[in-house]
């Protein structure tokens, strides 16, 4: 079963930029746009002090990219950053 992002449904009619492996240790954030990721990752270190995760890299699995979450993570900090309005 592939996990790509690319012709899921949008939910409730919004594209969701990424997704979260909240099953897996360590924790993978995948999405189809590197830069939305790498702008995700600056929210995360600038608002919560998120500091141990990798870089992101091309997810060979299910396409599109992802980094690992190496400390906790509260799902509502990634959640804020998908709600905000970054117009």
């Amino acid at each position: 079963m592939s996990l790509a992002t690319d012709n899921v449904a949008p939910i409730d009619g919004v594209h969701v930029p990424v997704w979260v492996d909240w099953d897996r240790q360590p924790v993978s954030v995948h999405g189809d746009d590197r830069e939305e990721l790498e702008a995700l990752i600056l929210h995360l270190k600038s608002q919560y002090n998120l500091r141990k995760r990798s870089l992101v890299m091309e997810d060979r699995e299910n396409g599109g990219f992802l980094f690992f979450l190496y400390q906790s993570c509260d799902p509502r900090w990634i959640m804020a950053y998908l709600t905000e309005d970054r117009s």
